[in-house]
């Protein structure tokens, strides 16, 4: 059985990240080691694991830099030939871990992860992976549906997943990179995974795995349906929303879509200016033209290592919105409306892409990530850097809804 190591990231975790830990502790299959990468908490949680875990080696990072910065230091520092990345408020069920490896030895894949159920409203499954939405999105699979309404519960092989629990084969790290450190935080999941996928490796779902998230009352850029939506929020889903798109998908994939991406982009704008929204979006495509060289470098070294096509990862359906953003019928009715239309689009475009030949991709298991990593400054805009393997240390390179 291969060797696991437990990364788990936290930023004022409280009781819950104790509660993660002391899941980790009960796995039934052994950890091979526990590390606690905290970024900047003040709340004394380096010293309370500490003292409640002396066995778990903790790093203790001198500032809040988002759970991407955190993921990739534990990653390196991680010396498991499986790297298992949890959030600090993420509760694994003590047969989790041995049910993700059991599946991943029974179905070929590199990345397993598990469902997701609400805590305390443990009858609700938050998600059991997801796909990328054509529009830059990640959808949730069965996101928040109550548990009685699935009758699905066999493995699945998925196109994204959230990053709150991923087990994943250190070569996937060493190949294909880690988090990207410049997200900072939302869709850096989807960044990730489709990255992933787009270099041909495989993601499994093992809903017989369970993992239970306590989201309590969350950090500044929570949004729970209620209250006002966090500015700095909407603001990084739409900058990495483009950044996501500019990267990730095929020249044809982009011009093919582009009355869907141009209508969703002027919706985008539009509810923006409504809710007050109007200088963030400004600000999302001053930021992705300003470090344009950068985001081009990041796209060449991703398209010419890509080995799956666009058509077979991507999805359509219902826009990917977070319960309470839309307030009125209007709005509601205009989406549904924007949705049919990203559908036709997207029914009408995929069939034309499927019908290209598929370029010929270099294998990037020969060709290891050498390409210019991002690292936002703390004036917002992008240097960037020769990042080490999130995996060697070598020279190498929340679903989010709207």
């Amino acid at each position: 059985m291969p060797s696991v190591s437990a990364v788990v990231v936290s930023h004022q975790g409280g009781e819950r990240v104790l509660g993660c830990l002391d899941a980790l502790r009960r796995q039934t299959v052994p950890l091979v080691e526990i590390l606690l990468v905290d970024s900047g908490s003040t709340d004394g949680t380096p010293e309370r694991v500490r003292a409640t875990f002396p066995e778990v080696r903790t790093i203790a990072l001198p500032r809040n830099e988002g759970p991407c910065v955190a993921r990739n230091r534990g990653a390196r520092a991680a010396r498991g030939e499986l790297v298992l990345w949890i959030d600090h408020d993420l509760y694994l069920e003590p047969d989790a871990l041995e049910r993700m490896l059991a599946a991943k030895a029974r179905l070929p894949a590199e990345i397993v992860v598990p469902r997701i159920r609400l805590h305390p409203e443990r009858a609700m499954v938050q998600c059991d992976g997801g796909a990328p939405h054509v529009v830059g999105t990640l959808v949730l699979r069965h996101g928040f549906t109550p548990l009685a309404a699935i009758d699905t519960h066999t493995p699945a092989y998925l196109d994204a997943a959230p990053s709150g629990c991923l087990l994943v084969e250190r070569r996937v790290i060493e190949v294909a990179g880690g988090f990207d450190e410049s997200f900072f935080f939302y869709l850096e999941d989807l960044e990730l995974s489709l990255r992933w996928r787009l270099f041909g490796f495989r993601i499994l779902c093992e809903p017989a795995a369970i993992a239970f998230h306590d989201r309590g009352p969350g950090s500044a850029l929570a949004f729970r349906g209620n209250g006002p939506y966090p500015r700095e929020r909407a603001y990084l889903l739409m900058r990495n929303r483009l950044r996501i798109l500019a990267t990730h998908y095929a020249a044809g994939t982009i011009l093919a879509l582009a009355p869907a991406l141009l209508a969703y982009e002027a919706a985008s704008l539009l509810l923006s200016i409504q809710r007050g929204w109007g200088p963030a979006w400004l600000r999302a495509w001053r930021w992705l033209w300003a470090n344009r060289r950068a985001v081009l470098a990041r796209r060449r070294w991703i398209q010419a290592h890509r080995r799956v096509p666009d058509h077979e990862l991507l999805v359509d359906g219902p826009l990917p919105i977070a319960p309470g953003l839309l307030r009125t019928p209007l709005q509601r009715r205009s989406v549904d409306l924007l949705a049919l239309a990203v559908r036709g689009n997207w029914r009408v475009c995929r069939g034309l892409l499927r019908a290209r030949p598929r370029g010929s991709a270099r294998s990037p298991a020969e060709h290891p990530l050498t390409a210019e990593c991002f690292r936002v400054s703390s004036t917002d805009s992008l240097a960037a850097c020769r990042p080490a393997s999130a995996a060697t240390g070598r020279s190498a390179g929340e679903s989010r809804a709207a």
